[in-house]
């Protein structure tokens, strides 16, 4: 016995003498709540083409890089990154920093809801308060939860079966603690070893969906000199979305233009659903349930009010105008170009891609959208062209559609020379007081040196009639009227089918399509006359 008791004195010396580390019966848990800094780089959409950004979820996607201060103690231990973006590519997680660096990486799925804490709590007990509202006394109960949360929460207390909120009474479940698999956040941890408790500055760095952007641009029209020739004041935002629900505040952002050759990634790892849904039902039978109208009817005597309100105010000021000497008033001066704004993002070379960084930091905030400017370019120059696209050609006695082209280079001499990214425009006209919008026009990517043709929606003012006067078995006959309702003179390219045996005056062979160039007075129309032959 004195040995067995000197053994055990001795076994229990030994274990106080070893590092807590080892003692401990798991790792140690250490828990970063948020980056210290953030560096952020969108991409736009692969797939999205010449559409807006998906405001819900934009198919986009970041690299994120952010830095975070982390105590680690000495041995073993599972550090928590919360606050990553909830669209993390987990297998693209890079951890540096790290004393003897990552033995694993986990993506938390679970996060802290009413559904997920229902669902981390299947089958373990809670407890129940129900209030009386007649008294308003509580009564308190063990539960245990048997079911949930897809469709409602089945209880099993002392009394039985029943679901949770269809007693009619104000219920709710008192929770012992937050399981640790739970987490407020979106979650990364890592587990580590270090020899000695140390405090690191690590770097984590990972791909993450969910993010996109494009560019806006404002096309502030001069106006048309004679030979059709226009300048434009070219500004463009660049549009940053985040469809996440976590923010970064005083992130450095920066967006690459172009399109990288990115595989589709595996599926995001998805936890419960976070919304919590009770649904009861009757316990009488339906023929016994009272029919409800789901919504009353009712009226505001404050809007009535100012509906009457408002048109007496309209009659008084129409009575007053009456007799009132009709003046021409002046019309008054253009409005002032719009100062240059504080924060331009900065073009940088990235190979073949474009790289903007924004100069200052940003926050990028969740479900939101953020911009700066991108492209300030105030005199460019354009000419306006009306088109027609020889496929539009078909039918008989029809109008085809005629669309005005602003054509440029992008090039310093026609006053740009700056890569243009793609995404939508929208084009203003000066109209003495203000600038009104005239239409908008989709931009596609403009490398330096490429032509620009920006297309407008159809003219209401300049129409192409399309008329069949013959058609026998080696042909047909065409005839085209073109009108121009405008009061000053236009230019416009009509392009024409193939299987024309002699080109008309007027129509000349360029870039292997047959094109109708004309020069249109005001208020005038012009006619053109061509057969399709069906022998080549």
């Amino acid at each position: 016995m004195r040995f067995v008791f000197a053994l055990a004195g001795s076994l229990t010396a030994l274990y106080a003498a070893l590092p807590a580390a080892v003692q401990a019966k798991g790792p140690a848990l250490v828990t970063s709540d948020g980056p210290a800094s953030v560096i952020m780089t969108v991409y736009r959409d692969p797939y999205r083409g010449e559409q807006v950004i998906n405001s819900n979820w934009p198919g986009g996607y970041a690299l994120i890089t952010e830095t975070r201060t982390i105590q680690i103690p000495a041995g073993e231990s599972v550090i928590r990154f919360e606050g990553v973006s909830e669209g993390m590519y987990p297998e693209s997680a890079i951890v540096t920093g790290l004393p003897e660096g990552v033995k694993e990486k986990n993506r938390d799925a679970r996060l802290l809801s009413p559904a997920g804490l229902i669902d981390a709590y299947l089958k373990r007990e809670v407890e129940l308060t129900r209030t009386n509202k007649a008294t308003g006394i509580s009564r308190k109960q063990n539960a245990m939860i048997t079911a949930g949360p897809g469709g409602g929460v089945i209880l099993e207390t002392g009394e039985g079966f029943e679901a949770l909120r269809c007693t009619g009474l104000p219920e709710k479940l008192n929770f012992a603690r937050v399981p640790k698999d739970l987490a407020a956040k979106p979650t990364l941890s890592v587990i580590t070893q270090s020899s000695k408790a140390v405090n690191a500055t690590v770097t984590l760095s990972y791909m993450a969906a969910g993010f996109d952007w494009q560019a806006n641009y404002v096309l502030n029209a001069g106006d048309i000199a004679a030979d059709h020739k226009l300048d434009m004041n070219v500004f463009a935002w660049l549009t940053v979305a985040n469809g996440g629900n976590q923010s970064f505040d005083q992130a450095s952002l920066q967006v690459v233009a172009g399109k990288l050759n990115k595989e589709r990634n595996a599926a995001l790892p998805a936890g419960p659903d976070p919304f919590l849904r009770l649904q009861c039902w009757p316990m009488q039978r339906t023929d016994q349930v009272p029919f409800r109208q789901p919504y009353g009817t009712f009226t505001n005597p404050s809007f009535v009010e100012y509906e009457d309100a408002a048109a007496e105010s309209i009659i008084v000021t129409a009575s007053r105008m009456k007799g009132a000497p009709m003046e021409m008033a002046m019309a008054p001066a253009p409005p002032p170009p719009p100062p240059a704004p504080a924060i331009v993002a900065q073009q940088e070379e990235l190979g073949d891609l474009k790289l903007y960084r924004v100069p200052e930091p940003m926050d990028v905030k969740a479900k939101g959208q953020k911009q700066v400017a991108m492209i300030v370019q105030p005199e460019a120059e354009f000419k306006l062209i009306y088109r027609v696209k020889r496929e539009t050609l078909y039918g008989g006695n029809n109008y085809i559609p005629v669309l005005p082209t602003l054509i440029s280079k992008n090039d310093e001499e026609k006053g740009l020379g700056v890569p243009l990214p793609s995404g939508q425009g929208m084009v203003f006209e000066n109209a003495m007081s203000a600038y009104l919008l005239a239409g908008e026009v989709k931009v596609a990517d403009r490398a330096v040196g490429d032509k620009i043709e920006w297309v407008m929606p159809a003219s209401n003012q300049v129409k192409l009639l399309h008329l069949i006067t013959a058609n026998d078995a080696n042909g047909y006959d065409i005839s085209l009227k073109l009108t121009n309702a405008n009061p000053f003179d236009i230019e416009a390219e009509i392009e024409l089918p193939e299987g024309i045996g002699r080109l008309p005056d007027n129509v000349r062979r360029v870039d292997g399509k047959n094109i109708w160039f004309v020069t249109l007075p005001g208020n005038d129309e012009m006619n053109l006359a061509y057969r399709i032959s069906f022998k080549r």
